[in-house]
């Protein structure tokens, strides 16, 4: 679903996708999108990686969260440096936004090309490196803020916090992360708690 929503939003053709999956449910998901029917936009990184996962060959489903990312993190770590996928920064009334789309369809081009699995891998992750350390870059020049705090489950990913880490601490960036807390769904339920604390004298249990 993310392989298909991502790339009909790329304006790349999703027929490799319907030979593998299907021609009906490839489509019917294109319809689902065109009509807004039960098909929320999502910002998620974690829906990102599922859905190279499935552009490149590795996987087409889950049967747990994360799986697909954990096996692209694997397949990254087999090979060396290599360039990052592309992507694009747009100023909204309402904020930056990242546009992915030149991602998805460098990493369809390479799938087409049949480069490794590991490749495409890499290049997606230094690719998110590269979109941190640009937004990072941004959001700096206009407000003047240098501390980043790396959050988020996609950071129990190793090659993507390393990589943004070393790009942000190059770039004179103050970069906090996780230590003892984690940086998934542990540190939220943490800091739910830590926000209910501070709004009230008393904690009931």
């Amino acid at each position: 679903r993310m392989a298909v929503s991502h790339l009909f939003d790329a304006g790349s053709s999703i027929a490799a996708i319907e030979a593998r999956v299907g021609k009906f449910p490839a489509r019917t998901i294109t319809r689902m999108i065109e009509r807004g029917l039960n098909a929320p936009p999502t910002s998620s990184v974690g829906r990102l990686f599922d859905a190279i996962a499935a552009i490149a060959g590795v996987r087409d489903s889950t049967t747990f969260e994360g799986q697909a990312a954990m096996q692209l993190e694997w397949l990254a770590g087999q090979v060396g440096p290599d360039s990052g996928y592309p992507h694009e920064l747009q100023q909204a009334a309402d904020g930056l936004v990242i546009d992915t789309r030149p991602m998805i369809a460098a990493a369809w081009q390479d799938a087409g090309r049949c480069l490794s699995l590991g490749t495409i891998a890499r290049r997606f992750h230094v690719g998110l490196a590269d979109m941190v350390l640009n937004v990072c870059r941004r959001v700096r020049d206009e407000t003047g803020i240098d501390a980043i705090v790396l959050s988020g489950g996609v950071f129990l990913n190793v090659i993507l916090t390393i990589a943004c880490e070393e790009r942000l601490s190059g770039a004179g960036f103050r970069v906090y992360r996780h230590r003892v807390v984690p940086p998934g769904d542990g540190g939220v339920s943490l800091g739910q708690l830590a926000i209910a604390a501070a709004r009230s004298d008393t904690l009931c249990a």
